[in-house]
């Protein structure tokens, strides 16, 4: 068990930075209200435009992946039936040649 000076594991005395000590500046500048430009109707109307065009061609995107996929189970789809009929077609032929 450990003892302290006046029983509090830690002091709760506020961190102080030193007087001298250099800011540090990780590049990044702050963007507050005041500093974002006011946008004209024209730069407003040409932001909606391009929200606009990427929402369009996000919805492009999924529905050539979703036609790929229903491409896929189609021709899955026409592989099972064909193979199917071949195989009723080799039975059927089969029982032919034995009844005669």
């Amino acid at each position: 068990m450990a003892y302290f000076k006046n029983n509090e594991p830690y002091s709760e005395e506020p961190y102080e930075e030193e007087e001298d000590a250099e800011e540090y500046d990780d590049g990044f500048d702050e963007l507050t209200q005041e500093d974002e430009p006011e946008l004209t109707e024209e730069e407003m109307e040409e932001r909606k435009e391009n929200h606009f065009r990427l929402a369009v061609g996000a919805g492009n995107l999924v529905a050539v992946i979703g036609g790929a996929v229903l491409i896929l189970l189609l021709l899955t789809m026409i592989f099972s039936m064909a193979y199917y009929v071949i195989n009723d077609m080799n039975r059927n032929f089969s029982l032919f040649s034995t009844n005669f």
